[in-house]
Formats: C-alpha cells, structure tokens, sequence
C-alpha cells in the first residue's frame, strides 16, 4: 500500500514539475493551422517554411512585411524545451518588421512531425540554421539564440561568419563547467514513468544528459571568434547560471563582445525583457555592416 501512494505522489510530482516546465517555455502554438491563425490574428502574414536535414523534418516560420532580399534577417533559435512560437512576441513588432525579415525555428527534434526524435549533436543544430537560411537571399543575418539555443546560435555563427553581422545571446548555456543538474530529468530514465512524460520533454531530458560534453566538443571553435557577440544575462537566472558570462568573457575577445547584466533577472529573459531584446536587435539591424571584419 505504501509502494502505491509513493507512486502516486511521484506520479503527481512529475506532472506538477512537468506543467511548470511547459507554462514557463509557450509551446501552445505549433501546428500550421495554429501559427497561421495567430498571426491572422495580429493582422500578419507569415510563411511556414518545411524542409529535412540530418532525418529530420525541419520546419519554420517567416514573418515580413516586405518581400526585398535587401532586408536583413533576424533569426531566433529557442531552447530546451522550446518551439518557434516562444519568439512569436517578436515577429509581431511592427518596429522589427520595418527593418527586416523576421524567422523563428523549430529545433530538430521540436517541431510537430519530429517531437520526441532528440538531436543532441550541437554543430547538427546549427546546420539546421544554416539549411534555413539557404532558401533566402538577404545581406546579412542578426542571429539570437536563448538558453540551449546560445549554444547553438554560436556554432553557427562561428562556423558561417561572412553574414552574420552579430550574435545575441539571451542566458545562455555556454559554460559546460556551470552545467546544472535537475532531478526531474532522471524521471525520464524510470520505465515506470516515462509513458507519461511528454515528448518534448523526452527531446529536452536528452540535450540536457548530453550537453555537457557538447560544450566541451565545441571548445575548439571559440578561437576563431569575427563575429560581434552580446551576451545578455539575468543574475537571478536558476536554470542556467550567471556565471556563464564569465565564460563569454574568456572566450570572446573584448573588441568584440558586449555584456548586458539584468539585475535580478531570470531566465525569461525573452518574455520578461523583450524590450531590452528589441532594442539589441535595433541597433544592430540598423547600422551599417563592414564586411570584411568578418572574413
């Protein structure tokens, strides 16, 4: 009887801890159909964009209000767990959309016709980036990744500096010494439980076992840093680290690097300091590019 109630309360445990998780990462818009009329909605057209890459579907959603290549494009990749629409309160800025053309994506592993089919590999996700990009023409991208997505947005820039005018980072998990372990995630390794865990968790629990030594493979990369990075980054963040700037730090050169401090911020850095975020974008997108500083 004793076995039974533990169970139970584990059961009821998960599920609590579970609906935390989802309420503080918006993943409630993500089929077509959703995104679409979300975007109806606001009085905006957006295109959803499908492809494949590495066995996946990859999918993801375009917004602008102007069909020139000559526009830039910001780019957003979400963390873990995470979906397009967690950067949708950007694409809805008429201030962003009069100066460039605004796309979010969907992880591997995250959008609706791939959830639950992980993709750990860091330099894979970042390839994803780049195949999205492939289909436009534009003069230079704005690339901003939040949480796991820091990482990833880094690989890619530091992998295809040429466009990339700058990389904004919002908490990211950069730092594979200030890897935090949660108990949750071994939830997902009981088989008494793992029925009722939801796919995108299984993806995130996966990304978060192996992160660590995805970091550490993607060391090498950071001495070759052209690109101008903003790492931007609550103190109060409990999901990942403060001191995750002190990496930035050591790892990108001065001339290079910016680093905003919210004082007493958490890790919604997205949802809570968009305006802060808006205004990084602005000053980027709007002045002038050099590029030659980035080949």
């Amino acid at each position: 009887m004793k076995k039974r109630y533990l169970f139970l309360l584990v059961f009821i445990g998960i599920h609590i801890a579970l609906a935390i998780w989802f309420f503080n990462s918006p993943m409630s818009v993500v089929t077509d159909e959703q995104t679409t009329n979300y975007f109806d909605q606001e009085g905006l057209k957006c295109t959803i964009g499908h492809d494949s890459i590495f066995g996946h579907p990859l999918r993801w959603v375009e917004v602008s209000t102007s069909d020139k290549d000559s526009l830039p494009i910001v780019i957003f990749t979400h963390g873990a767990p995470g979906a397009a629409n967690n950067f949708f309160q950007f694409q809805t800025d008429t201030g962003l959309l009069k100066y460039a053309r605004l796309i979010s994506i969907d992880r591997l592993g995250y959008s609706p016709d791939d959830q639950g089919n992980a993709e750990v590999s860091i330099q894979k996700q970042s390839e994803a980036i780049a195949k999205v990009l492939a289909h436009y023409t534009y003069p230079y991208v704005v690339a901003v990744g939040h949480s796991y997505g820091g990482p990833i947005t880094s690989s890619f820039v530091l992998n295809n500096p040429e466009k990339v005018k700058a990389a904004i980072l919002l908490a990211p998990a950069l730092n594979p010494d200030e890897e935090k372990d949660f108990f949750i995630v071994k939830f997902t390794e009981w088989k008494a439980v793992r029925w009722v865990v939801p796919a995108f968790f299984m993806v995130a629990a996966s990304e978060k076992k192996a992160h660590e030594q995805q970091l550490r493979e993607m060391l090498p990369k950071w001495s070759r840093v052209k690109t101008p990075f903003i790492h931007i980054h609550g103190t109060s963040d409990k999901i990942v680290p403060y001191e995750n700037v002190n990496f930035s730090k050591r790892m990108i050169p001065d001339s290079l690097l910016t680093i905003t401090t919210i004082d007493g911020g958490s890790h919604m850095t997205p949802w809570e300091d968009k305006d802060l975020v808006k205004e990084e974008i602005l000053r980027w997108i709007q002045k002038p590019f050099d590029y030659s500083s980035n080949r």
